[in-house]
């Protein structure tokens, strides 16, 4: 599903296109009025232009009198002008295959699936996303109204005219309470989980083709599945809008980067699809769906392929299709629990439509029916976070408070809370005596934090966490705690959540180290080659980018440094990256139990750079005057950044200084790149005549490129196997495209086999967040774009010794639009909430803690939910 705003001063142009151009003019059936509100406005039946005018307008349609508070136009302080919302298009698709299927037999039966997936989701959205804000003493109540207005018009083909069953869920921002009163629709539900009515839409349409036409689908993928048995080949036949379309879109997003100079954001992404949608419109044939039938059956015969042996084919599949078991609880909850520590009721919802295929004896109704049911019977299962013993009144749409946000994650598991639970109480077990440290550590280069730190590492206790800003000689710490354990024979190993970081350790700690999942691999299956073989009690393990961590892995570590009776040592910081995924225990921790501070930054060159980079870790927009003031942020359009970042590069490199590129996508990414390599190779740097493709891209003789898969049966000269996101310089490129590369660090050499260099490795002159943190260079730059997370940032401006530079992709070239835009990024934060802590906000009490649950959920292993 698809949701495009529709504002308030284009009511009467949107209805024009809804309700006559797209109906009448297209030979397609009337559009429908539904939504319990609707007949309270005496929309009943057909759809008629003007009635949906006034209803996008705010109007009330057998009046003319606004509904509540006009639309109007507002005017921010900054002279922009937000646009009053009339209402939301939420848009349907079919399946290209059923799509196929339906336009050459012209089985009716076919479209009549597609609708009644269409009711259930909008009957879905009007359940859980038709409620209001309404502001109560300084408070907000979230309230249900008395429904939605909806109009819905269904198409059957697409602007190429090729058969494309959709339709368009017109839904009004206007809507009442039950006292008479009219407010504005919250529409967060609507555009947060628009993905969870999609996939709803999906399986329903698949139980009710499955009950109808006996077919069998291909595998769910992000909630879509295909018919089995339709050809590929005809698929593509009959899809020449999508490929005009996606041939259009690469040249105006192009051309949008030209001129305004940096990628566009998602909206305006979409209204560019929007326009090309409209500007690749070939014009209207006037043709019906039955006109174009000979067309369509015309184009299947040049494949080969006619009615009987497209449903043949169907059939077939269908005959041979693997038997679906079906879906459990637990296994809902696991997938759950892989992704977030906290859920709501609609994420239960997706997941069940993502996998649960249709089961025998369901129509549309009836699945989304026992769909519902399914999801109260997760819920059942798991662990309500609201808070305990709330009075007052509910809503009936989904049973929680009025004062509760409708978008508010609202349970997590047993499972979850047992791990994060176990996690805690173990450390605060750990630390019930006073600390034991090393006495006699060498202080020589440290200060008194890291001392005290590295006292830690080397000491007794069985949990030591070391908190250390960006700067703050973690390594260099550690170095002086490794060299005191092994020099008293005390066996240490280090482990790190990526093998970039496993490898930093590595080599600045001196000690052997490798990747969290290796060692819990190793573990688990106790290999005799495992590097924790034969470890003795009294290990240390060293975590280092503990924050990083997942709760999943973490909880393991526990497990087996428990069982194990060694020493646990994590290193971090909570206000760097944080894991994908479900995580956040590490801060946590830090927050809860005893913890060693390293408080003084020894990184940067200039002190104030020291103390700007601790504010902009805590958040505090000021620090961006600091930055300003120094001349640090930069705005421009993307390609004057582009040509920045290339020059600094080349002088960098002609001063033999060492220069930290990061930014946030991936297609930033490969953009700078590509412009360091053309102005390489424009200067002489790089030899054109040698060159090899790898992935997307292509390799020359000293390009800077990076291996981005773990294989342990590539060694370098050194012994060491090649890790995920390693930086090399490509020293030779064979005939046969083999790829000989040094170590940019200078640890080892190895020649990459053609068919790795292929798919494993691309160009790294710049890298991402995540594969930039934990690196120091001489100099730091970070480009600044609307997905960059306050996180990034952070970590994006302390990675030079010298200088760090924030290049902010920015509409107009001033410092003003430059600092709102960093202040809103500071403001974002993804990271994952572990339960614990959600629950302790949420009832805003102390958490108690409790017996930890045995680590599965009440449900049995195999209990299959019945659908």
């Amino acid at each position: 599903m698809r949701v495009r705003t529709l504002f308030a001063r284009s009511a009467r142009a949107a209805a024009e296109y809804y309700g006559k151009y797209l109906a009448k003019d297209a030979h397609e059936i009337p559009g429908r009025w539904t939504g319990r509100q609707a007949p309270e406005l005496d929309l009943i039946g057909d759809v008629f232009v003007d009635d949906l005018s006034d209803v996008l307008a705010g109007l009330d349609p057998r009046t003319g009198d606004p509904l509540g508070r006009p639309h109007l136009d507002r005017i921010t302080t900054d002279g922009k002008t937000i646009q009053a919302v009339g209402g939301f298009d939420a848009t349907f698709s079919a399946p290209k295959s059923l799509s196929i299927w339906w336009g050459l037999t012209g089985d009716e039966r076919l479209a009549e699936c597609h609708d009644i997936a269409v009711r259930a989701a909008a009957s879905a959205i009007e359940q859980y996303g038709s409620t209001t804000r309404i502001r109560s003493n300084g408070r907000r109540m979230h309230v249900d109204t008395n429904g939605l207005t909806m109009a819905v018009f269904r198409q059957s083909t697409s602007r190429a005219d090729d058969p494309q069953l959709h339709s368009h869920v017109i839904i009004s921002s206007k809507v009442r309470t039950p006292d008479g009163r009219w407010y504005a629709l919250d529409a967060r539900v609507l555009k947060k989980h628009q993905r969870i009515f999609g996939g709803l839409y999906q399986s329903v349409l698949r139980a009710e083709l499955t009950k109808r036409f006996g077919v069998a689908f291909d595998d769910i993928d992000n909630g879509l599945a295909e018919i089995a048995g339709v050809p590929v080949e005809l698929i593509a036949q009959v899809s020449k809008r999508a490929a005009d379309i996606d041939i259009e879109m690469d040249q105006r997003v192009g051309t949008f980067i030209d001129e305004i100079g940096r990628e566009p954001t998602r909206f305006e992404r979409a209204a560019i699809e929007r326009e090309v949608s409209r500007d690749t419109r070939a014009p209207k044939t006037g043709r019906s769906p039955a006109d174009l039938r000979a067309r369509w059956i015309a184009e299947a015969a040049a494949l080969g392929i006619d009615v009987q042996s497209l449903t043949a084919s169907i059939a077939a599949a269908a005959r041979n299709a693997p038997k679906h078991h079906p879906v459990s609880v637990e296994s809902v909850l696991a997938e759950l629990a892989e992704h977030r520590s906290v859920w709501h009721r609609l994420d239960i919802l997706r997941t069940l439509c993502d996998l649960a295929p249709p089961q025998p004896g369901h129509d549309g109704a009836s699945w989304a029916t026992a769909l519902e049911q399914a999801v109260d019977t997760v819920l059942a299962d798991c662990i309500d976070l609201d808070p305990a013993g709330a009075t007052g009144q509910r809503r009936d749409s989904d049973d929680r408070s009025i004062w509760t946000e409708p978008i508010a994650a609202q349970a997590t598991s047993e499972y979850v809370l047992a791990q994060e639970e176990r996690i805690l109480i173990w450390a605060m077990s750990t630390q019930v005596d006073d600390p034991c440290p090393a006495v006699d550590i060498d202080p020589l280069g440290l200060d008194g934090a890291q001392l005290e730190a590295a006292s830690a590492v080397a000491g007794e206790d069985q949990l030591v966490i070391v908190v250390g800003p960006a700067g703050a000689g973690k390594t260099r710490m550690l170095d002086t705690a490794v060299f005191d354990l092994q020099d008293r024979s005390r066996p240490v190993l280090g482990v790190a959540p990526s093998a970039r970081g496993a490898e930093v350790l590595h080599w600045e700690a001196n000690l052997e180290a490798d990747t969290v999942a290796k060692l819990i691999h190793d573990l688990d299956h106790s290999g005799p080659e495992s590097i924790a073989a034969g470890l003795p009690s009294g290990t240390t393990l060293i975590v280092d980018e503990a924050g990083m961590l997942n709760t999943a892995d973490l909880h393991r570590l526990v497990d087996h440094v428990e069982r194990h009776r060694w020493r646990l040592v994590l290193v971090g910081d909570p206000h760097q990256l944080a894991p994908v995924g479900r995580g956040g225990m590490y801060t946590e921790l830090c927050a809860t139990v005893r913890t060693v501070e390293l408080d003084q930054l020894h990184r940067f060159t200039e002190p104030w750079e020291a103390s700007a980079s601790l504010a902009l870790r805590r958040g505090d927009t000021k620090s961006l005057d600091v930055y300003e003031a120094f001349d640090r942020i930069r705005p421009g359009r993307l390609d004057q950044h582009l040509d920045t970042i290339a020059d600094l590069w080349l002088d960098c490199e002609r001063r033999r200084e060492t220069l930290a590129i990061t930014t946030t996508r991936n297609d930033d990414v490969v953009a700078i790149n590509a412009r360091i390599q053309e102005r390489r190779a424009g200067t002489g740097q790089l030899d054109p005549n040698t060159i090899s493709p790898i992935g997307d891209e292509w390799a020359m003789v000293g390009d800077v490129v990076a291996t981005r898969h773990n294989d342990r049966r590539l060694r370098t000269s050194r012994g060491d196997h090649v890790r995920n996101r390693e930086r090399w310089i490509v020293t030779t490129i064979h005939p046969n495209g083999d790829l000989a590369v040094s170590r940019l660090e200078g640890h080892g050499a190895i020649t990459l086999p053609a068919a790795y260099a292929a798919e494993y490795v691309e160009l790294a002159y710049a890298t991402t967040e995540y594969g930039a943190q934990g690196i120091t260079a001489d100099r730091g730059l970070t480009l600044a774009t609307t997905a960059t997370t306050g996180r990034g940032l952070y970590v994006g401006m302390t990675r030079g010794r010298a200088e760090n530079l924030a290049l902010v992709v920015t509409d107009e070239s001033t410092l003003e639009t430059a600092r709102d835009a960093l202040e809103s990024t500071l403001a974002v934060d993804r990271a994952d909430i572990p339960a614990i802590r959600y629950r302790r906000d949420v009832r805003q009490d102390l958490l108690g803690l409790r017996a930890t649950p045995a680590l599965a959920t009440r449900g049995s292993p195999g209990l299959s939910l019945e659908l």
